[in-house]
């Protein structure tokens, strides 16, 4: 009877481990809470309800700091938004990117637009570092400076465009300029979508700031506004030799065309004689006294002085989508085929190679790997020889272009798994021919896959709501499947608003446009490798996204290493799935924990509706849910 007692005790407690449960805290507040963020940095989970901002310790769950909006931060008048409004300025475009709470990456920062107004929070205290209800313009547009500790404003005042840069370490204003007229809602009609920037780039010495893509060049010391450029631009490179910028801008409202010319910084004039115009621009390399461009139509090196071509012939072109700089040399891909050519522009294969079925298939993976180059795309994987440009393969390795192509690469075992149509493959360089599957599976909903992770038992296989794992042996070690909440449909996870990840897992190779988003690297021309050092414009989002201790600003560093634990802590979101779904047996809305060592379900908790907004924290794993005028806490069982 003892044994059979503590049994189904045993029973019981595994049970209650699986069993929807309802919030550990509720924190309720006054009226709705209409946002939710968490700050990677120092942890701090922020929220906005009605007019009041809180920050929460993630360790704790108790409030740490608050305060009134309408008390801290003055709401901008009615007077103020109907000058705006016979002015016809369009408001409507200036502030539709303004999210209510967003972190600035990196920083323990937070920007919050508050009753149209933009404020900076530092979420370890609480303390508004900057408050645009102390000036009288309306901010539009915001940078934060890595390295510097300064925060760069944009609005629009008396009609007037303005920029304002403060000193986040004492809070004084820096310089405020005027760059310009306000562009009207009939104006703004006129301008190019892509032109529409309101972006700036930062040099040495300058600041290059887009308005609805007019530029304006400012001294980055004293604000003094320098000149104005006379057409509209799309995006701005300021070049390693800080005396020209290469400017891209587009035309054409049926079949929109770009152009590509050289500024002179003093000036803001062109110096090219002739803009490159083509369908689109590729890749950019910046070697000092020339550029490489790669655009639709092929690619060359041009004197940055005159725009004079420096090889005799352009690399082939013709849907040029890839370039990829390899060792001095250029891989790159002209529809369906790729080549390789030295620095010279000197083709180093004998004949170019299919690399797709189709000039529209995506490119999931293609590089150097030791001395072969391999390429995955949505139709063919296979390796070429790097000195010969011969097939290491006698066909193709054919794949479905309708089904997810996921790849990610073993180190320990120096070999590729790759994931398509329900099959899984495995290979390395030293392979002779292509391989055969090693695994087949069936996934439920294939083409909402979108992640493959690698465990040292085998792989992951997930997407919004279904998890598999798959042994390096082929075997299927689980598969769970789950149903959407509503009628099963997709309607609700395109429109799905969540502040946390559905499956916190790292999507190795998932398909995307090649070369959609512009920038220009830097080469050193001494060595021909590119320069990672240099803090320019074109580096801004490099630094932000790449190592975050390396801002120059001691305070930063500071907070990197006092909170430090948690970069280590965040690692561990690689062995949990989180999955929104429809529970079977209650037809409650939840979201499911699960581990992705053996596909145990270790947590299910309650949702309140089809659209939750959450946060997970993946130092503590506990879960920030809000709902109407609470804010749930979830925290790890």
């Amino acid at each position: 009877m003892k044994k059979t007692t503590i049994a189904l005790l045993l029973f019981l407690l595994s049970y209650v481990g699986f069993a929807q449960r309802n919030a550990d805290e509720i924190l309720k507040m006054n009226s709705k809470i209409d946002d939710l963020i968490q700050n990677p940095i120092t942890g701090i989970i922020v929220i906005k309800e009605g007019t009041v901002v809180r920050g929460i310790d993630p360790n704790t769950k108790a409030e740490i700091w608050n305060f009134d909006a309408n008390v801290a931060i003055k709401a901008t008048s009615l007077e103020s938004i109907e000058a705006l409004n016979s002015a016809k300025i369009d408001t409507e475009t200036l502030f539709k990117s303004k999210r209510i709470l967003k972190n600035i990456d990196g920083t323990p920062y937070v920007e919050g637009f508050v009753n149209y107004k933009t404020i900076l929070i530092n979420t370890m205290d609480g303390k508004v570092v900057y408050n645009s209800a102390n000036y009288k313009y309306l901010v539009y547009n915001s940078q934060f400076l890595y390295g510097q500790n300064e925060y760069l404003v944009k609005g629009v005042e008396d009609g007037k465009v303005i920029a304002s840069l403060i000193d986040l370490n004492t809070g004084d204003v820096k310089w405020k300029t005027i760059q310009g007229e306000a562009k009207s809602m009939f104006s703004a009609m006129f301008t190019f979508k892509a032109n529409m920037s309101n972006e700036a780039v930062i040099s040495d010495t300058m600041i290059y700031s887009l308005y609805f893509g007019k530029l304006s060049a400012l001294d980055r010391a004293t604000g003094n506004l320098k000149w104005v450029g006379d057409i509209e631009y799309t995006k701005v490179f300021p070049t390693q030799n800080n005396k020209n910028l290469v400017v891209i801008n587009s035309k054409g409202m049926l079949s929109a065309k770009q152009y590509l010319n050289v500024l002179d910084v003093e000036t803001g004039k062109a110096i090219w004689e002739d803009a490159i115009k083509t369908n689109y621009i590729v890749y950019l390399e910046d070697w000092g006294d020339k550029i490489l461009v790669a655009h639709y139509s092929g690619f060359n090196f041009f004197n940055l002085k005159d725009g004079s071509k420096l090889w005799k012939k352009d690399a082939r072109g013709d849907g040029l989508k890839k370039v990829i700089p390899i060792d001095g040399d250029y891989l790159y891909v002209a529809e369906n085929e790729m080549m390789l050519i030295d620095k010279d522009g000197q083709k180093k294969w004998k004949n170019f190679i299919e690399i797709s079925d189709d000039k529209e298939d995506a490119i999931n993976y293609l590089g150097k790997v030791d001395d072969k180059v391999m390429y995955l795309t949505a139709t063919y994987g296979n390796m070429v020889d790097y000195k010969t440009g011969k097939k290491l393969w006698k066909g193709n390795l054919k794949f479905n272009a309708k089904r997810p192509l996921l790849n990610v690469y073993d180190e320990e075992n120096d070999s590729f798994l790759v994931y398509n149509d329900e099959e899984l493959f495995k290979f390395n360089t030293k392979i002779t021919d292509k391989p055969d599957s090693f695994a087949k599976v069936n996934i439920k909903k294939e083409k909402e896959l979108n992640a493959i992770e690698l465990f040292p038992w085998g792989v992951c296989l997930s997407g919004p709501t279904e998890v598999m794992g798959v042994s390096k042996d082929g075997k299927v070690i689980y598969h769970n499947v789950y149903t959407q909440p509503g009628d099963g449909g997709r309607a609700w996870g395109q429109a799905l608003s969540t502040a946390g990840s559905i499956g916190f897992g790292i999507a190795s190779g998932v398909n995307g446009v090649m070369g959609s988003e512009w920038t220009m690297t830097t080469i050193d021309p001494a060595t021909g490798k590119e320069v990672k050092s240099v803090v320019k414009a074109k580096n801004e989002s490099q630094l932000k996204l790449a190592d975050r201790q390396n801002v120059s600003s001691a305070e930063l560093a500071k907070i990197a290493n006092r909170f430090s634990q948690r970069f280590e802590a965040m690692k561990q979101n690689h062995d949990f799935s989180y999955i929104f779904a429809r529970d079977e047996a209650s037809d409650n809305k939840v979201l499911v924990k699960i581990r992705k060592d053996d596909g145990k379900e270790v947590d299910k908790i309650m949702f309140g509706n089809i659209r939750p907004v959450y946060e997970i924290d993946p130092a503590t794993q506990s879960i920030y849910y809000i709902l109407d005028k609470e804010l749930k806490i979830f925290k790890k069982i």
